[in-house]
């Protein structure tokens, strides 16, 4: 390792802000407010500029299923600091999936055992979080950067970022001249694209509602299990048959996937019989396939399991997106790999990342960006989800290197990556 140039004062001060936030259940609009004004005090006592803004409701409404509670509140935090006429954004999504069952104690009561800190959120990506903290911390604590740093925390990255990084950038019209998202990525993979997916609700049909005590002949649970084995074994027999010619973070996610049964809908009470049950389907989306072909292909698993099995199943499509990849122009590539290897001694990957990022809006308008940072995703929003405490001092000494790189090297130059298709 060449240079490292944080404090122990300042990985402990990260590593309270990481534990804190944690106590912080922000899943699916819950805890919102409180999480980013948590980072507003952390922020202002250290003299940095903090603003906050509140996504309009009609837009959330708009924008949002009624599976995700568009009635919540959603805010996004900015913080700068620095000076200059080029901006290096810093990104993080605050919402966390749910806990879900396994763990052995409370998901986000945060602890620390032999170097790890546990807690839902951790790796993803409160620990990327408490990273941009810190390096801005760092800057405010040392010397005022030669380029504007700035942080956005947003909500909403976990159910497709419409409400986040979407709304910062299609409605806000944020144009940075390079973005660093803090997704976990084992600090040896830096994301330049990412899978896209297509979220379905199937509703399983049975006769019409009555009470329990006199059950139908025809339930619509029983329907349901019946139709998602069905459907689970057929349309993964088709995937299978597929693959990608792109370099992916895991091997497997060089295929198409789908994951089936993550919320389960009933239209009944416990005492009755429902009349219509929902199954939702998370269908992962490989580089070269489009969203509406993916949807054709399921109305066309569907129409043939109806017509076979003689059950209604009707499909709601709940979100989408396109998978996305944006290489960066050699003169980002390295701006951004040089400070890697000098912190790590080794140089990442730029690879494709097997779930959805917020990349993609950034793509959009041509903004480079990329995904990286402390945390594996193999822990995320899984049970017993976990940081390691050495990444997030590695991560904030990357960060900082990379501002270090950006103000020597980059920002003299005027170049800006093209809009990738």
């Amino acid at each position: 390792m060449g240079v490292f140039l944080v404090s122990k004062q300042l990985i402990e001060e990260a590593t309270k802000i990481l534990a804190e936030s944690i106590r912080y259940k922000t899943v699916l609009g819950e805890s919102y407010e409180e999480m980013v004004d948590y980072y507003r005090e952390v922020l202002s006592h250290y003299g940095i500029h903090v603003t906050m803004h509140r996504v309009p409701g009609e837009y959330v409404k708009k924008s949002l299923p009624r599976v995700f509670n568009p009635d919540k509140p959603r805010y996004i935090l900015f913080a700068r600091i620095g000076y200059g006429a080029r901006v290096l954004q810093l990104n993080g999504h605050y919402d966390v999936v749910p806990s879900g069952a396994g763990w052995p104690v409370d998901p986000f009561e945060p602890r620390v055992v032999e170097g790890r800190l546990y807690g839902r959120g951790s790796s993803d990506m409160k620990g990327g979080i408490a990273a941009i903290l810190a390096t801005l911390i760092h800057f405010s604590q040392t010397r005022e950067p030669e380029v504007i740093l700035e942080a956005v925390l947003v909500p909403d990255g976990e159910i497709g970022g419409s409400t986040g990084t979407g709304y910062l950038v299609r409605e806000l019209g944020s144009r940075p001249d390079f973005v660093l998202i803090a997704e976990p990525s084992r600090l040896s993979d830096v994301y330049v694209g990412h899978r896209g997916y297509v979220w379905a609700l199937l509703k399983v049909h049975g006769s019409l509602q009555s009470y329990a005590v006199t059950p139908l002949v025809e339930s619509a649970f029983e329907n349901m299990l019946v139709y998602a084995k069905l459907f689970i074994d057929e349309y993964r027999s088709i995937l299978s048959r597929k693959v990608s010619s792109f370099t992916y973070d895991e091997p497997e996610s060089s295929k198409p996937s789908i994951t089936v049964g993550g919320l389960i809908i009933s239209s009944g009470a416990i005492n009755a019989e429902p009349s219509v049950c929902c199954f939702s389907v998370n269908r992962e989306l490989v580089l070269e396939e489009k969203t509406n072909e993916v949807i054709k292909e399921i109305e066309r698993l569907v129409e043939d399991l109806n017509a076979r099995t003689g059950i209604k199943a009707e499909l709601e499509i709940i979100g989408e997106r396109n998978p996305v990849y944006a290489p960066l122009t050699p003169i980002y590539a390295t701006a951004f790999k040089r400070p890697i290897a000098r912190v790590l001694g080794f140089e990442p990957r730029f690879v494709i990342a097997s779930r959805g990022l917020d990349l993609g809006y950034y793509a959009e308008r041509g903004i480079p960006a990329v995904a990286y940072g402390p945390g594996s995703p193999g822990v995320s929003h899984k049970p017993g989800e976990y940081i390691e405490l050495d990444q997030l001092a590695k991560a904030i000494n990357v960060y900082i290197v990379v501002v270090n790189e950006f103000e020597r090297s980059l920002y003299s130059s005027s170049e800006r990556l093209p809009l990738t298709e």
